[in-house]
């Protein structure tokens, strides 16, 4: 008896999305962290960091899919950063994810290039929902 040799399926694990998280502080970092895998997001791999000029350092060293990034924080905001990517040619898919801001700050985000804004409005669940679709929506383009 002689067997197809059938070339055997691509593994069907989607690819990783490697997510770079800038925020100042820990436990928002923590949060968004544990929501966004509890959301079935077992194809994201976050890497948090306290600060924009850390994230700066990391993405010298590491390559990322998508870059969340809080508004106001201390030193360098999320728009500065924003900015000096932008700048730089860093092209990689930027969101502002934040509490602080409306209207305005959404509008300056986009204008400094930021591919999506999202709110910190509700609760954990619905807004590392909304973040989780917008991240995902972003790394298929």
């Amino acid at each position: 008896m002689v067997k197809d040799s059938q070339p055997q399926p691509a593994s069907s694990k989607p690819k990783r999305i490697r997510i770079l998280h800038v925020d100042d502080e820990p436990t928002d970092l923590e949060i968004t962290r544990i929501f966004l895998r509890r959301d079935k997001n077992d194809d994201f791999e976050i890497v948090g960091v306290l600060s924009a000029e850390e994230a700066l350092k990391k993405l010298k060293e590491e390559r990322f899919d998508v870059i969340v990034s809080d508004y106001k924080m201390p030193g360098m905001s999320g728009l500065e950063l924003l900015e000096e990517l932008r700048s730089n040619g860093n092209a990689v898919p930027f969101i502002l994810f934040t509490g602080k801001g409306g209207e305005g700050i959404a509008k300056e985000a986009f204008d400094k290039g930021a591919d999506r804004y999202v709110t910190k409005d509700g609760g954990p669940t619905s807004q590392c929902s909304e973040l989780a679709r917008t991240i995902r929506g972003l790394a298929k383009e």
